[in-house]
C-alpha cells in the first residue's frame, strides 16, 4: 500500500516537474522569438528609416552612369564595420534581386569585406529594398562586411523621384521576425522565376562589377559571380600569402593570383579543403567549370597540373603559372589598379574576357594559387535561349574592343 503510494507521488512528482521545463523551454524560446520579432520590428518602426538619414534619395539626382543607361546610387547601405584597414582584399560581386540570398551563404565562405551591385528596375523597388534592408538587420555578417549598391535602369525607372516613400513601404511589408524573414529568403529566393531578359532589360555585368569594385576601397579585389562560394580560409590565407610575398608593399606587382573554379549540383562545406574537393571530383560530384558549357573558356587553368601539385598542409602557394590565351576567362585576386570592365558589354559573350583579355595585354601575368577554389551552385551544362544571340552581338563589339586595344597600349607586343 505505501509503495504504491509513493510510486504514485513520484509518477505525480516527475509529470509535474515535467510540465514545469515544459512551460521554462516554451518562455525562452517564446522569448528568444519575441527578441527576434521585437529587434526587427524596432528597426522597422524607425531606425530603418534612419538608415538612409545621410544618403541621397532623390531618384532625379542620383549619378548617371557614362552610358547614360542607369541611375547609380553608392553604399546605399554599407558595412557597419568597413572602416578601411591598411591592406586588405575584398570580394566583389553582382547580382539581381533573385539572387540575393546568396549572400546568406557567402558570407561564412568568405572572412572579409564583400561589395555588391545590385540591378533594381522601378517596379521592383519596394522588394529590392525590403531583401537588402532585411538582410542587413538580421545577419549580423551581412550587417558589419556587405556594402549594397544599386543601380537603376532609366529604361525602367522609379515611377516617384522620392525614394523614401519606397523604403517607408518597404518598411510595411517587412516580416515581423527576422526567422520569418531569413526562412523566406532561403527557401523562395526574393522573386521566384525572375528573369530580366523576359522584360528587355539588359543585365549590365561589367557596369556593376566597376560599381562594386569602384567602391571597395581595397589593395586587392577578387571578383565573383554571386552564386561561386570560395574555400573558407581563402580571406585569411590570401593576408598571409600577401604578406610573406610583400604584395601589400609593391603596389607595382603586376600579377593576379587566379582561383580555379568549379562546379557542384550540391552545397558545399564552409570547411571543404583541397584534398576533399578532389575526392568530390574523382567521384563526379564535383567537375571544372563550364567543363560541359565551354571547357575551352577555362581548360587553360590546367586543373591537373593543379590537382597534382604537392599541396602545403596549411596556406596558399602558386601551383604554376599560365601563359595567358583565348579564350580563357579566369577568376582571380588581383591588385586595385588591373584594367576596368568595358561597360558597353551586356548579357551574355565576352564581358568577362574582354577584362582579362586587357589584363594580360597590360602586362600582368597569371599565377594559379593552390589551396585555394571556387565552388559555382550547379553543373552549367546548357545556357538560355537567346545564348547566341547576344553572344554575336558581343562578338563584333569584342573585335573592335581588340582594335582599341592596340592603340591604348602600342607598346605591348602581347595581343589577345
Amino acid at each position: 500500500m505505501n509503495v504504491n503510494f509513493s510510486t504514485g507521488k513520484l509518477v505525480v512528482l516527475l509529470a509535474v516537474l515535467g510540465i514545469g521545463v515544459g512551460f521554462v523551454n516554451f518562455f525562452l524560446v517564446s522569448r528568444f522569438n519575441r527578441q527576434q520579432q521585437s529587434a526587427l520590428e524596432r528597426n522597422t518602426s524607425g531606425r530603418i528609416l534612419s538608415l538612409f538619414s545621410n544618403k541621397n534619395m532623390d531618384f532625379s539626382k542620383l549619378d548617371i552612369d557614362p552610358l547614360g543607361e542607369y541611375r547609380v546610387q553608392p553604399n546605399f547601405m554599407k558595412a557597419t564595420g568597413s572602416t578601411r584597414k591598411r591592406h586588405d582584399v575584398s570580394m566583389v560581386t553582382h547580382c539581381t534581386i533573385n539572387n540575393l540570398h546568396y549572400l546568406l551563404n557567402l558570407v561564412h565562405h568568405w572572412k572579409g569585406s564583400i561589395s555588391i551591385a545590385v540591378i533594381v528596375p522601378g517596379l521592383d523597388i519596394i522588394v529590392a529594398y525590403k531583401s537588402i534592408i532585411g538582410l542587413h538587420i538580421c545577419s549580423s555578417k551581412i550587417r558589419e562586411r556587405v556594402s549594397f549598391h544599386v543601380v537603376y535602369p532609366l529604361s525602367h525607372p522609379a515611377l516617384m523621384n522620392d525614394l523614401m516613400y519606397y523604403a517607408k513601404q518597404a518598411r510595411k511589408v517587412t516580416p515581423r521576425s527576422c526567422e520569418e524573414f531569413l526562412v523566406g529568403m532561403q527557401t523562395t529566393g526574393v522573386i521566384q522565376n525572375k528573369n530580366y531578359a523576359n522584360i528587355q532589360i539588359p543585365y549590365p555585368n561589367n557596369l556593376l562589377r566597376n560599381i562594386a569594385r569602384s567602391n571597395a576601397d581595397k589593395d586587392y579585389i577578387f571578383m565573383v559571380d554571386i552564386d561561386m562560394m570560395c574555400n573558407g580560409n581563402l580571406y585569411h590565407d590570401f593576408l598571409k600569402f600577401a604578406e610573406d610575398n610583400n604584395l601589400f608593399g609593391n603596389s607595382q606587382d603586376m600579377r593576379v593570383f587566379v582561383v580555379p573554379a568549379f562546379e557542384s549540383q550540391e552545397s558545399v562545406s564552409v570547411d571543404l579543403t583541397k584534398n576533399g574537393l578532389i575526392q568530390l571530383w574523382d567521384s563526379g560530384k564535383i567537375q571544372p567549370f563550364y567543363f560541359k558549357a565551354c571547357w575551352k573558356c577555362q581548360r587553360p587553368t590546367n586543373y591537373e597540373d593543379w590537382k597534382r601539385h604537392k599541396s602545403k598542409s596549411t596556406g596558399l602557394d602558386i601551383s604554376h603559372k599560365v601563359e595567358w590565351e583565348d579564350p580563357w576567362e579566369p577568376f582571380y585576386i588581383g591588385p586595385y589598379h588591373v584594367p576596368m570592365y568595358d561597360d558597353r558589354f551586356k548579357k551574355y559573350g565576352f564581358n568577362r574576357i574582354s577584362q582579362v583579355c586587357e589584363t594580360h595585354i597590360a602586362g600582368y601575368d597569371f599565377a594559379v594559387l593552390d589551396n585555394a577554389f571556387l565552388v559555382h551552385h550547379g553543373f552549367k551544362n546548357k545556357f538560355h535561349k537567346k545564348k547566341d544571340e547576344e553572344n554575336d552581338i558581343n562578338r563584333k563589339l569584342f573585335r573592335k574592343f581588340k582594335q582599341e586595344l592596340k592603340k591604348k597600349y602600342p607598346d605591348s607586343k602581347r595581343r589577345c
